[in-house]
């Protein structure tokens, strides 16, 4: 028995990845149903045209692109022809969309940097598509929530010594211990600069003192810290992630102003978190990453395997944190700054 050439190997993978197609990681984005519809997989953007089917349709076909459904099952579902389904799979293949593993031990380091800071400029940008900052710019959310953006921001900033704490209770591996005690001393104390920003919005200093998180900030910290826990290299690559980036700064600090205002606001009342971004850019916290991956070396597949999942579901924390920013402070009847239950509240 002769082993199967090169060729016919790739042309056997080519053919079971088409027929039970998996989407690599990517996001939709479009401004309205008469725009191109835009797909955008790390730092690679692909524009959807609707030359024939619906847009709904497309995203419907696109659902069941996991890897678990066969060419048959996925046109059942979708209620469209199995020609249709696999001529958007083999595109997708040819422009090397489709999910494609590879027999590895371990990740090259600079490849591991490069692949999770374009995810990271992905998700980032998915995060900054949120209702919530088109909203408080656009006026159509209540000027509360823009406080209460400020006020939720306050509490994770403040939770950050929590966070890197952990990190450094729980490295497992005593190179990093540096790095990770630099960054604790260097984001000590930046809430100060949150509660600055509260107080020009006229919030009493005690009232902030005394507010309670809502429960999507509560779910974020968690996450960190339970992610911190777990595994240092992932807490470590989840900073690309959640740190400020110098590209993003000035179109931030800009968007921040615009967003004071229409909530009603005195522009000065960003200038403290302003501040807070610029100290962190300055810093260089989003390059903490590549500091590690440079005392670690090559990543083991399955350590890079964890931190990439590590980092997409903090990427849904922080959905959910701005969801709960929008549902809480949208909400009239509610107190705010929002106020701990105790006993006797009952």
């Amino acid at each position: 028995m002769t082993a199967p050439t090169t060729d016919r190997v790739d042309i056997q993978n080519a053919q079971a990845r088409i027929e039970h197609p998996r989407l690599r990681h990517c996001t939709f984005k479009w401004v309205s149903d008469d725009s191109p519809m835009l797909m955008i997989v790390g730092k690679e953007y692909f524009e959807i045209t609707e030359d024939f089917g619906t847009r709904e349709q497309f995203l419907t076909i696109k659902r069941y692109f996991d890897g678990r459904h066969s060419i048959a099952q996925i046109a059942e579902r979708a209620g469209v022809d199995e020609d249709s389904v696999r001529q958007i799979a083999e595109t997708f293949d040819e422009l090397g969309l489709l999910y494609r593993t590879r027999p590895m031990a371990s990740v090259p380091a600079k490849a591991f940097i490069e692949q999770i800071e374009a995810s990271c400029d992905m998700w980032g940008r998915q995060i900054g598509f949120h209702n919530l900052f088109a909203g408080l710019e656009s006026g159509d959310l209540r000027g509360e929530v823009f406080m209460g953006m400020i006020l939720e921001t306050y509490h994770y900033v403040k939770a950050a010594p929590k966070h890197i704490a952990t990190a450094i209770a729980h490295c497992d591996d005593e190179r990093l211990v540096p790095l990770l005690s630099r960054y604790f001393t260097e984001e000590y104390n930046h809430a100060g600069m949150l509660l600055q920003s509260l107080k020009k919005m006229g919030v009493p200093k005690e009232h902030i003192k005394s507010a309670h998180p809502v429960i999507g900030t509560w779910s974020l910290i968690n996450n960190l810290c339970e992610i911190a826990r777990q595994d240092t290299l992932s807490y470590i690559a989840c900073t690309t992630l959640f740190e400020a980036r110098a590209d993003d700064f000035e179109e931030g600090t800009e968007s921040l102003r615009r967003a004071a205002r229409t909530a009603g606001y005195p522009e000065a009342c960003a200038e403290p978190l302003i501040t807070h971004m610029r100290i962190d850019v300055e810093a260089g916290h989003v390059g903490l990453l590549d500091e590690a991956v440079g005392i670690l070396g090559d990543i083991p597949a399955a350590n890079a395997h964890k931190a990439v999942n590590n980092l997409h579901d903090l990427k849904h924390s922080y959905d959910q944190f701005h969801d709960g920013i929008v549902q809480y402070y949208s909400d009239i009847a509610n107190y705010i700054p929002r106020i701990k239950v105790d006993y006797f509240s009952l």
